[in-house]
């Protein structure tokens, strides 16, 4: 029974309370009035406390918004740098197509050169970076008719000589090795018909030029002279380009003179080769 009466005592004050925020409710909405103290402050504190509450919202929203912005800039990077990547490859692999090419125009015109001999081309699949300057390995060897001593052509110039050779595979010994087994019997065009012999004795790496010794001091060589091999030897036969004078000096004795060349084919970088195989017999 008590439990009633209270019920119904806080039923009636509920009421009231409905009653009186409704009016209150229904009396604000006119636009031609004064606002009471209470109609203020309930205001202001609804406008506090909603920002109270809004705040963190904003920020929350901002901070997702910038991750949001910093995830699609990363991507975005990301994907330049792929791009940039692929562009660089591209370009690097450009660059080696047409090196290749080069030095596959090169070989085509030393063929038309070399039509006395039978060639067999080469690819360079092995170099040692310790001996950059003395040898190489190529994809040919005794079954495609390769023997020790046989000259090996490349980017324009004879190069070197087999060293070594397997059924598959031979050694390129080249002339820029600072172990030069044997010196290279050369010639220098003086006058057309007209030659100086010498003996191209090794290779200085820090002017990157041959050297060649045994001529006589009285001899006059001009500068851009052609260097070719004279065929006294079984190695290299006649003819074969080897570059062309770069200086020319007196040795310490004052008698002879000391030629530098100019090699006239590259082997710092070296993809293709031909070798000599045999002069062909004409009769």
């Amino acid at each position: 029974m008590k439990f009633q009466k209270n019920w119904k005592k806080y039923g009636i004050i509920g009421i009231v309370i409905i009653t009186f925020l409704l009016g209150v409710t229904a009396y604000s909405i006119s636009v031609n009035r004064k606002l009471s103290w209470i109609e203020k402050g309930v205001k202001d504190t609804v406008l506090v406390v909603g920002n109270i509450f809004a705040t963190p919202v904003r920020f929350l929203q901002d901070k997702l918004s910038f991750f949001s912005k910093y995830d699609q800039l990363v991507e975005e990077h990301e994907q330049l740098e792929r791009d940039y990547q692929s562009e660089e490859q591209n370009r690097a692999t450009i660059e080696e197509l047409t090196k290749e090419n080069e030095e596959l125009k090169k070989l085509l015109e030393m063929d038309a050169s070399l039509s006395q001999y039978q060639v067999v081309h080469a690819s360079v699949i092995g170099r040692d970076a310790t001996y950059w300057l003395s040898s190489f390995t190529i994809n040919k060897g005794e079954k495609d008719g390769l023997q020790v001593d046989m000259a090996v052509m490349g980017n324009g110039g004879v190069i070197g000589y087999i060293s070594q050779t397997s059924a598959h595979t031979s050694t390129v010994k080249l002339l820029t090795s600072p172990h030069l087994e044997n010196q290279v019997s050369v010639k220098i065009e003086l006058t057309k018909g007209k030659y100086a012999y010498g003996l191209l004795t090794g290779y200085d790496a820090k002017t990157q030029t041959y050297k060649i010794e045994g001529i006589s001091d009285y001899v006059d060589i001009p500068i851009s002279a052609k260097v070719t091999t004279t065929g006294l030897s079984d190695r290299f036969p006649s003819g074969l380009f080897i570059g062309t004078v770069q200086d020319v000096s007196t040795d310490s004795f004052d008698l002879a003179k000391e030629v530098s060349v100019k090699p006239s084919a590259s082997t710092g970088d070296l993809s293709f080769v031909t070798v000599l195989v045999r002069e062909v017999d004409a009769s």
